[in-house]
């Protein structure tokens, strides 16, 4: 596909040739050329400074690529600041960036052409439709300024040489223009996005970024993004997930819940991300988060999704159980279709990040509703289907047992309120009293007597929305004093009236009876 300068024989038409400056003599060698053309004098005091200038008055050839002054400037290269060895040895570096051992004219640049300059790197070349060459991304203003010693090619940008970096000296693909993260790219991929024009690929002109790893094509990508990828150093978690472009309501989400500090901090974090289709899916609107309690259910969503350690692909196993930071338990499923984390596929595993590891999800995952503990409740009371009475409105239990009155989501507000006797609408002033009316309640009570309780949910009182419960014989009622009956009542004096007529009665006997003599 691309052909090196030594093997190029191919002559272009006159037209796309551009003049040489006329102030060029042909026996002068490079550095003296370039020095009378007036338009490079940063060049020639950037040779000086690098010890350059006594190679390229040697025998050559040398095909030389000069930035104009204004290039440099636009650069911003500021010779003074080269002063140390290395420095002094970047300069070097970006000098022999525009140099190429032999004599190439213009009539011998083909488009998609490359060449190993004299520092040991590549560069790409270009013709446009239009006749320009182009050198990397500098066009090439003035052609074939013939030297006694090889060639200049005017150009009017600095070329800077690709970076020397290694796999180990980064992390992930990063691309400095749309500052956006090729989640999943090796370090190959990521070197690999090149941009032609009218290239020649199986018989069809290709203009646009192709990748030489991947072999995907994209027409609609521009040079200048194409050529920005690099291989970068991890960033933090927030910053990664803004960065792939599908996570954009994950950011929001942890912005508006307060816990994007949280993430940047030192980790190590495993996230499971859910893309933005799978915020969608699961009809998750942060507009409607706004109360504190509301806050807290986002929260304890969010963290549902991260675990405080790091758990790479490599780590997870069929049945691996891993405890999120919100206490709740994640569950790993590893088949041949691939890896889940309870019911959610991981799309996309192994995206680093500074502080931890991310891995694409493609739902979000809800946290188990909190189990309540119901062991201590003789009776558990609840409403019924219509919404207006108890389900148990009349119920027994022994003394020392717990009656738990508890529902959930309810549509209407309840609550429990003592009367002091059944069919009562007010509650009693110093009764048990479950609160305000709510739509979610867990109430407990604890009977330690007999007694029998009576209770009404007050909003709906008067619809005789009331309950009962006989705790163990139930009230104790008090029996009334036995009845005495009185004495029967007599005339007053009758009583002594009879006493007298009983004794002179005996008298009367006794006088008559016979006497001893």
């Amino acid at each position: 596909m691309n052909k090196r300068v030594n093997i190029v024989t191919l002559m272009m038409i006159a037209s796309l040739c551009l003049s040489p400056l006329a102030i060029a003599d042909q026996n002068e060698d490079i550095p003296t050329n370039a020095q009378n053309t007036g338009v490079h004098d940063s060049l020639l005091a950037a040779l000086s400074h690098a010890n350059l200038v006594s190679t390229l008055q040697g025998d050559g050839p040398y095909t030389v690529f000069a930035p104009t002054d204004n290039a440099f400037l636009e650069a911003g290269i500021d010779l003074s600041t080269f002063d140390t060895d290395e420095e002094n040895q970047t300069l070097v570096d970006i000098l022999t960036y525009h140099v190429y051992s032999g004599s190439v004219d213009s009539s011998q640049v083909t488009d998609g052409m490359t060449a190993t300059m004299l520092n040991g790197d590549d560069v790409t070349f270009t013709v446009a439709e239009n006749g320009d060459i182009l050198i990397g991304g500098a066009t090439v203003t003035t052609a074939d300024v013939i030297s006694s010693n090889g060639i200049i090619h005017v150009i009017d940008k600095v070329l800077l040489p690709p970076q020397d970096i290694t796999e180990e000296d980064g992390d992930i693909c990063y691309n400095t223009i749309t500052h956006t993260v090729a989640a999943g790219a090796s370090f190959e991929e990521c070197t690999a996005y090149a941009y032609y024009e009218n290239a020649d690929f199986g018989g069809q002109t290709f203009t646009g970024c192709y990748n030489m790893v991947t072999h995907v094509a994209d027409p609609t990508v521009s040079q200048e993004i194409c050529e920005a990828y690099v291989w970068t150093p991890a960033l933090d978690i927030p910053t990664t997930a803004q960065a792939t472009t599908i996570h954009n309501s994950l950011v929001a989400a942890l912005t508006q819940a307060q816990l994007v500090a949280t993430l940047q901090g030192d980790g190590p974090f495993t996230v499971f991300a859910p893309t933005d289709n799978a915020f969608l899916e699961a009809g998750i609107d942060l507009s409607t988060f706004d109360t504190d309690e509301e806050i807290a259910m986002l929260v304890d969503i969010l963290t549902y999704h991260v675990v405080p350690s790091a758990v790479p692909s490599s780590a997870v196993t069929d049945g691996l159980v891993a405890v999120a930071v919100n206490g709740d338990d994640l569950t790993f499923t590893v088949s041949d279709s691939g890896v889940m984390v309870n019911d959610a596929n991981v799309t996309l595993a192994d995206v680093p990040a500074s502080n931890g590891v991310i891995h694409v999800i493609d739902k979000v995952l809800m946290p188990p509703a909190d189990v309540v503990d119901t062991s201590d409740c003789a009776v558990i009371i609840g409403i019924d289907s219509t919404g207006l009475a108890f389900n148990q409105p009349d119920v027994s239990i022994n003394v020392g047992e717990t009656v738990c009155w508890i529902w959930e989501d309810e549509s209407m507000a309840h609550n429990v309120a003592e009367t002091t006797a059944d069919g009562d609408n007010v509650r009693k002033s110093d009764g048990i009293y479950s609160g305000e009316a709510v739509t979610t309640i867990d109430f407990r009570y604890t009977f330690t007597e007999d007694t029998t309780f009576f209770y009404i949910c007050e909003p709906h009182a008067t619809m005789d929305m009331r309950g009962i419960i006989t705790v163990g014989n139930g009230a104790v009622v008090e029996e009334p004093d036995p009845i005495v009956e009185p004495e029967a009542s007599t005339v007053p004096g009758f009583g002594t009236v009879l006493v007298i007529i009983s004794l002179l009665g005996a008298l009367i006997v006794f006088r008559n009876s016979p006497r001893e003599r």
